[in-house]
C-alpha cells in the first residue's frame, strides 16, 4: 500500500488567520530542525486551519523540516483529500492517519507533534514509560498515555484507539514508535515537546547508571509530584516568551520560513 496521498500543485488564497498559522508550522518544523528532532521526512507536525476546524496543514511529504516553508504547507480535509499543495507532492497517508485521529477526536489538540528520537522511543519503549525522576518529566505526571504497538495504523479499530489512549492528557507514548504529544496552539505543543525530550533524556541518562533503580535513585514523594505537575498549567505568558526568543534567533539566522 502507498503511503502516499495523491495531489498536484494547487494554491489557493488564505485568511490573515490560516497563513498565521503556516508560518508558525513552518517555525515548528525548523526548530525540530535545529534540534534534530527529526527522522528525515518521516515524523509530522499538524495543525487545524483556525476557523476550518475539518482542514488541516502539515509539511509537503518529501520536504526536510529545515526548509519548510509557510507557502508549501500542505492543506487538507478529514478524508486526508488535497486543498491546497504548492508544492505537488501531497502527504503522508500514515502520518495523517495517526494525526487525523487525535485531532477529530481530542478536544483542545488544535496541533499534534510527533517525533522518532531516540530519548523518546527509549522511554516509550521502557515498560514503566516515563518516571517522575525530573523536574521536567514532573510537567507530564499524570498527563501520560501508552498505545501498544500495531504496525500499520489501517482500520478504524485501531485509530479509534488513539484518542481512547490518550485521554485527557497531552503525551500518547505509541510503544516501539515514539511520542505525540498534543496542545492548544503550535507554541505550547512545541514546548511540550520540548521538555518531553529533555525528561526523556534524563531519564534515560539516570538508568544508564543503575542496576536497582528503586533503590540506587531518589525519587520525589507524590504529593510534591502533584504539586508541580499543577504549578506547570496556565503557563501560556513564559511559552510566549520561548516562542518569541525562538522565532528572533530564527530570524538572526535568515531562516526564510515565512516565504
Amino acid at each position: 500500500m502507498t503511503n502516499l496521498m495523491p495531489s498536484r500543485p494547487v494554491v489557493v488564497e488564505c485568511s490573515a488567520a490560516e497563513w498565521a498559522a503556516r508560518v508558525d508550522l513552518a517555525i515548528a518544523y525548523r526548530l525540530f530542525d535545529w534540534l534534530e528532532i527529526t527522522d528525515l521526512i518521516h515524523t509530522h507536525i499538524s495543525v487545524v486551519v483556525p476557523g476550518e476546524p475539518t482542514h488541516f496543514l502539515q509539511l509537503p511529504y518529501g520536504h526536510l523540516f529545515g526548509e519548510a516553508r509557510a507557502s508549501q504547507m500542505v492543506k487538507c480535509d478529514l478524508d486526508g483529500t488535497i486543498l491546497a499543495d504548492a508544492s505537488g507532492l501531497g502527504i503522508s497517508r500514515g502520518g495523517f492517519a495517526i494525526h487525523g485521529a487525535i485531532h477529530t477526536a481530542t478536544p483542545g489538540a488544535a496541533c499534534v507533534m510527533h517525533a522518532h528520537t531516540e530519548a523518546t522511543v527509549a522511554v516509550a519503549n521502557y515498560r514503566k514509560g516515563l518516571l517522575p525522576l525530573t523536574q521536567h518529566a514532573l510537567r507530564f505526571y499524570g498527563k501520560v498515555g501508552y498505545f501498544d504497538y500495531c504496525g500499520i495504523f489501517d482500520s478504524d479499530a485501531k485509530r479509534a484507539g488513539l484518542p481512547a489512549a490518550l485521554g485527557d492528557g497531552y503525551v500518547l507514548m505509541l510503544r516501539n514508535h515514539g511520542p505525540l504529544v498534543v496542545g492548544p496552539t503550535i507554541a505550547e505543543t512545541f514546548s511540550r515537546m520540548y521538555y518531553l525530550e529533555r525528561a526523556c533524556r534524563m531519564q534515560v541518562a539516570s538508568l544508564s547508571q543503575c542496576r536497582d533503580p528503586e533503590s540506587e535513585l531518589v525519587w520525589p514523594n507524590e504529593a510534591d509530584c502533584r504539586r508541580m505537575a499543577l504549578a506547570f498549567e496556565g503557563g501560556e505568558a513564559v511559552i510566549a516568551r520561548e516562542w518569541a526568543a525562538l522565532r528572533r534567533m530564527l530570524d538572526a539566522r535568515g531562516a526564510d520560513y515565512a516565504a
